[in-house]
C-alpha cells in the first residue's frame, strides 16, 4: 500500500508505513463485514499480488469488488504485457537492498496472461492448485458477496456468473497449456487436498 519508505533510514520500531496499512485495512473490515470470515487480511500477512496490477488500472480487483461487465470485457481484451513489466520494477524496488530469494507470488488471476506472465518472468514456476470445483465455486461466491456488498445490493444472478467465471478460467489454462505445450516444465500441479494435508511436503517437492 505505502511503497515509498519515509525517510532515509530504518525505523527502530514499528515501520509506519505498517500502521497506515492497518488502519486502511481497519476501514476495510469496517465497510465489508463478514471480511475475516472470507479474507482474513493484515498489513503483515500475505496478500494477493493482484493489488500491484490495480495501479495500472488493469486488475481483477476491481472486477471482484464491482459488477461491471464491460470493464470485465474490456480487461479480457486488453494486452496485460504492461502490468507485468510493471510488476517486475514494483518487485525490484520493494528487494532493492535485500538479499535476492524468491519471490512467492499468488493470485488465480494470472491464469488470464500466463504468457505475458512468462515473457518478463521466464523462470517462474507456476503452480497450479486443483481443488474440487463446487467448495471454489462456493468460496468464490461468499468472497464476492462480501466485497460487492461495499458498492451495490446483492446480485440475483451472482451465482451463475461466478460458475461461468470458474469455467472461463478452468478454458484459459486449458488452451494456454494446449497452444504452449513446451512451458509445462514451467507448471507444478498441486491437489489442494495434499496441500492442506501435508504442506511441507508440497513445498519440499516444488522446490525439488
Amino acid at each position: 500500500m505505502f511503497p515509498i519508505p519515509i525517510g532515509s533510514k530504518r525505523p527502530r520500531n514499528v515501520d509506519p508505513r505498517v500502521r497506515k496499512a492497518e488502519a486502511c485495512l481497519w476501514w476495510f473490515r469496517r465497510l465489508a463485514p463478514g471480511a475475516n470470515s472470507v479474507y482474513p487480511i493484515r498489513a503483515s500477512t500475505p496478500h494477493e499480488c493482484v493489488a500491484i496490477h490495480s495501479y495500472t488500472l488493469l486488475s481483477e480487483e476491481f472486477v471482484s469488488t464491482c459488477h461491471v461487465p464491460t470493464y470485465e470485457a474490456f480487461l479480457h481484451a486488453a494486452d496485460l504485457g504492461p502490468i507485468y513489466r510493471r510488476e517486475r520494477r514494483f518487485l525490484q524496488h520493494l528487494q532493492a537492498g535485500c538479499s535476492k530469494r524468491r519471490w512467492v507470488l499468488k493470485s488465480p488471476d494470472h491464469v488470464y496472461g500466463l504468457d505475458k506472465l512468462l515473457a518478463v518472468f521466464p523462470d517462474a514456476a507456476i503452480i497450479q492448485t486443483h481443488r474440487n470445483p463446487f467448495d471454489v465455486v462456493r468460496s468464490q461466491i461468499r468472497l464476492t458477496r462480501v466485497l460487492e456488498a461495499m458498492y451495490a445490493r446483492p446480485r440475483p444472478q451472482l451465482v451463475t456468473s461466478e460458475v461461468r467465471k470458474i469455467e472461463q478460467i478452468i478454458g484459459y489454462i486449458t488452451r494456454f497449456q494446449d497452444v504452449c505445450p513446451d512451458v509445462s516444465e514451467n507448471i507444478i500441479d498441486v491437489t489442494y487436498r495434499e496441500l492442506v494435508s501435508d504442506p511441507l511436503a508440497v513445498v519440499r517437492r516444488i522446490y525439488d
